[in-house]
């Protein structure tokens, strides 16, 4: 996978507080609210659950449109994909067609959704398949959590913008897949620094960190390994020229 390539990274973070108790839904979320709490030290009778159709972003731009805006300019015929760890909070909202109209996008668009901790590892293999050769590409990895504690009060919606290039670029695929990292790298090379995290954009944002403080050097193999309550994943990168990985500020 060593043709697909990340150009841009862009990082959009509010803060959510409309969540609910976790007595006041279904005792079908009970199972996945133990597995949250087991995997997160979160107490369960503290767990809370994000409101359902709520509007608590409604006076603002919501964080896929942040860290969009701040990737700029896509190019010509550039399709957009959007990547959801879950469900869409109100049904009653297309996001991606938002995001759309809102931009004036005139590529493809296609959205993702469901992919639990993994949608900041898995579509990699999804974007080598359907990009042509030197075709660009932008990525949103969206996080909205379903859980949050009660002694925080409130949980983090996060999303990580991608400009991708099918060729060479700063930061280059390797490989990716779900379950552990594999005994060996998918390339020979160094040891790769890890990157661990619970949730879909925890090693993006400890990536783009490590760029802008200029921690990594050319050559540099990187793991980004995500292990959540349901499911495990993987991506390996190597950092052609970690400097040359645009880092834009939000607008």
């Amino acid at each position: 996978m060593a043709d697909l390539s990340v150009h841009a990274l862009s990082v959009a973070a509010l803060p959510h507080t409309d969540y609910q108790p976790l007595r006041d839904f279904p005792d079908t979320l009970l199972p996945r609210a133990r597995r949250v709490a087991a995997a997160s030290g979160i107490p369960l009778d503290h767990l809370l659950v994000v409101t359902p159709d709520d509007a608590a972003e409604a006076g603002g731009p919501d964080v896929s449109t942040l860290a969009l805006a701040a990737l700029g300019q896509p190019a010509d015929d550039e399709p957009l994909f959007l990547v959801r760890s879950g469900p869409l909070r109100d049904a009653k909202v297309a996001a991606l067609a938002g995001l759309v109209h809102a931009f004036d996008w005139t590529g493809d668009d296609l959205g993702l959704t469901h992919l639990d901790e993994l949608g900041g590892v898995l579509p990699f293999d999804l974007l080598r398949w359907v990009l042509d050769e030197d075709a660009r590409a932008t990525a949103l990895v969206c996080d909205e959590p379903l859980f949050a504690d009660a002694r925080l009060g409130m949980a983090w919606f996060t999303a990580i913008g991608l400009r991708l290039v099918r060729g060479p670029g700063p930061l280059t695929v390797l490989g990716c897949g779900e379950g552990p990292p594999p005994a060996e790298p998918p390339d020979p090379g160094p040891p790769a620094r890890y990157l661990p995290g619970r949730a879909p954009c925890d090693s993006w944002l400890a990536l783009r960190a490590a760029l802008h403080q200029g921690e990594l050097d050319a050559g540099d193999r990187l793991l980004i390994h995500t292990r959540g309550p349901r499911r495990e994943g993987w991506l390996a990168l190597e950092a052609t020229d970690p400097a040359g990985v645009h880092l834009p500020d939000l607008p």
